[in-house]
């Protein structure tokens, strides 16, 4: 239901535009009515609606001067004008001032229900940037209105949950989202990127503790992706005001109990501390050094694989296992090396494999063959293979493919299992030949077909967001205004104005 004041100081057309809206426009109500711009002010400081509708000529204060006030104070309300024929320019400047349509009186039933209707993507546009950003400023512990978190988030009591994919977030993550991290509101649900494109935060309203509903709501995110998934959500409920603190605690839970290649359902607050293990004493002794410094590179290689197949026969969460393997990387590293510290030009690389090889591996195997890839690039040149994989002839023919492909659904895992290889070798592979993750790369090719696309005048907004592998034609808008600065409207508009219908 999308709050509406108007602001109208004729009262036979004040009652005509209510009557509409309460019999024609279910998903509008009239909170309030003004007769001049300054008891709409007012009316808006008060209600907060989502939508305000005003006449042109007032007494006092008028329908522009309301308008310009309200862009500067109340930004998140969305304008209207209703305005006779002679307002036309002064409709046209409320347009320049952010009003989003306006209406020539004598107003009908289905003039106004159809300007309502257009206006519905905008309204829950705004709402939904409204959510996140009041969501970023609880999270981020800012200064907020609570009239604001009482208008979008009514409920007295919420539950939270984490999904996350595969492994945990990259220590030197190059995810870019390509819109605000939210991909899907419903009501008082909420669904949003964590740390990385992997990984959902689910907070929603409830009134009773969490259950398995919630966990299937939770772990819908790339349900149908290769890999497993671990969840970890609260068992309570709680107030808005605590999600700081519960956000805090799911992700804290997460870092500490994911284990590579095992699907977990997690209660936070009964999860206990992880504990260290003392297990692995073979790769703290003097054997591995001893090896490298006899050129025993199959002695090195056995140390590693049996570290590999030592955490995951323990079940070792992931921090623990990667402080374990990392270990023998490092020590490989600084005896190629002969000092402690890598140039900078030389452990960057490394760092960035170690990164792809733990977050996307989605089970120790695939672990494995991203950690000996990485070993051989350590051995000495003589040691290492010759992978014929890894050429600028290959990469564009998985580039030629997702091109080509781009109007269907293209994950990381389709084309690893397309081209035979793993998701952590096919992420080494973009950010060495286009420096950019595979999601990033692929976002920006769709968006440079759009533009193509829409360059043309004659294809609609929708049409195109198909076209290019959009389900959803407003967030297609959102990715293209982020990456572009414009609306595809806008672009269309700049491209030669042939096509101006936003739909």
């Amino acid at each position: 239901m999308y709050r509406v004041i108007l602001v109208e100081d004729e009262p036979a057309a004040a009652e005509n535009v209510y009557d509409i809206i309460r019999i024609y426009c279910p998903q509008f109500e009239l909170v309030a009515s003004g007769e001049n711009g300054e008891e709409g002010l007012n009316l808006a400081r008060m209600h907060h609606p989502d939508l305000l509708l005003t006449d042109i000529r007032m007494p006092g204060m008028n329908g522009l001067e309301l308008i310009i006030r309200l862009h500067e104070e109340l930004p998140d309300i969305k304008t209207m004008i209703l305005s006779g024929y002679q307002d036309f320019e002064y409709a046209r400047t409320a347009l320049q001032h952010g009003a989003i349509d306006y209406l020539s009186k004598p107003i009908s039933p289905a003039t106004l229900q159809d300007t309502l209707n257009r206006a519905i993507p905008v309204l829950e546009s705004s709402r939904e940037n409204k959510v996140i950003n009041l969501i970023r400023e609880l999270l981020n512990k800012e200064t907020h209105d609570p009239s604001e978190y009482k208008k979008y988030f009514p409920s007295p009591l919420y539950t939270a949950g984490i999904c996350r994919k595969n492994g945990l977030p990259k220590r030197f993550s190059d995810f870019r989202p390509p819109v605000p991290p939210a991909f899907r509101i419903l009501g008082d649900t909420v669904d949003m990127y964590g740390r990385d494109e992997m990984e959902c935060l689910h907070i929603e309203a409830a009134g009773l503790p969490p259950s398995k509903e919630l966990i299937q709501k939770i772990s819908w995110l790339n349900r149908d992706s290769p890999g497993y998934s671990t969840i970890v959500f609260y068992e309570k409920t709680f107030s808005l005001q605590e999600l700081p603190v519960i956000a805090g605690l799911l992700y804290d839970t997460l870092n500490r109990e994911l284990c590579i290649g095992k699907s977990k359902i997690i209660f936070a607050s009964a999860a206990e501390p992880c504990k260290r293990s003392e297990f692995f004493s073979f790769n703290r002794d003097n054997s591995l050094m001893y090896y490298l410094k006899e050129r025993r590179f199959d002695k090195v290689r056995a140390i590693l694989l049996e570290t590999i197949y030592a955490c995951e026969k323990a079940e070792l969460p992931q921090f623990l296992a990667e402080e374990e393997l990392r270990f023998i990387l490092e020590e490989i590293r600084v005896s190629r090396d002969g000092e402690k510290q890598n140039p900078p030009a030389q452990k960057e690389p490394i760092e960035f494999l170690l990164d792809d090889a733990f977050c996307y591996a989605t089970n120790y195997e695939d672990l494995k063959e991203s950690l000996l890839y990485i070993l051989d690039k350590l051995l000495p040149e003589a040691e290492q293979p010759i992978n014929k994989v890894d050429t600028p002839e290959f990469f564009s023919l998985i580039e030629g493919y997702m091109k080509s492909h781009l109007a269907e659904t293209i994950s990381l895992q389709q084309l690893c299992i397309h081209f035979g290889i793993s998701q952590t070798y096919m992420s080494r592979l973009f950010r060495k030949y286009k420096s950019q993750s595979f999601i990033d790369y692929l976002t920006y090719i769709r968006i440079e077909k759009a533009k193509e696309i829409l360059s043309d005048g004659t294809t609609l907004i929708k049409d195109t967001a198909a076209m290019t592998g959009f389900t959803d034609q407003f967030y297609f808008s959102r990715v293209f205004k982020s990456l572009t600065g414009q609306s595809p409207s806008d672009f269309i508009s700049g491209a030669g104005g042939l096509h101006r219908r936003p739909v």
